[in-house]
């Protein structure tokens, strides 16, 4: 073999050599990207199910503060009220609302509504013109808590007609912890029954001598 075909023949064992090198190293590098991907793909994986694990335990801890919170509600009963011409220029429905269970509130605060509903009395006035207290729609009843009971006074249309339906919406304001609730009830007016008559003790027969 003469010089020209050996280093011919050299030249071409150093190029297949050198592109079987290149593919191996082509092949090694989509490995790697193949495993970086993975990799890749396998932390985000991770990331999205850690991420689902601190969502289901903030549910978990945000159930049971709101079964916390569920458990502290007040509870209110309200009296049969009646209407009252008493005293006034319009006619007015007195209630009493008492709390019987719960937490102590800071405030408590009732909105009334219904046929005939105009509205609450609230504070003492004392214009000439004015009808001695001011008409609301809610009022703050003040701090309550259980065992405590609160009177007020709903002012009625002249053309009422007993017994009536009044709804009462309570926003309720904890003393402590800063929660609040909402509470409805339900309860009826009517006319103040008649006090019962008195009859006096039975008048003697007076019996007279005959004869």
């Amino acid at each position: 073999m003469d010089a020209g075909v050996a280093t011919a023949v050299a030249g071409a064992v150093i190029s297949a050599g050198a592109a079987g090198i290149a593919v191996w190293q082509t092949r090694i590098a989509k490995r790697q990207a193949q495993l970086a991907e993975d990799s890749a793909a396998s932390a985000q994986r991770q990331a999205t199910a850690a991420e689902e694990q601190v969502e289901i335990m903030r549910r978990q801890l945000a159930g049971e503060e709101a079964d916390r919170v569920e458990a502290r509600r007040p509870h209110f009963k309200v009296e049969l009220g009646h209407v009252s011409w008493e005293d006034v220029n319009f006619p007015r429905g007195e209630l009493v609302i008492k709390q019987d269970d719960g937490v102590a509130l800071s405030s408590v605060v009732v909105t009334p509504s219904g046929s005939y509903v105009l509205g609450l009395r609230g504070e003492r006035t004392h214009g000439e013109c004015d009808e001695g207290y001011a008409r609301v729609q809610s009022l703050d009843l003040g701090s309550m808590s259980d065992g405590a009971d609160a009177k007020f006074y709903i002012d009625l249309e002249y053309r009422h007609v007993t017994p009536l339906r009044v709804e009462l919406e309570l926003k309720c304001s904890a003393r402590e912890g800063g929660h609040i609730w909402t509470e409805h009830l339900v309860t009826t007016l009517d006319r103040r029954p008649d006090p019962p008559r008195t009859l006096g003790p039975p008048e003697r027969r007076r019996l007279g001598r005959s004869g």
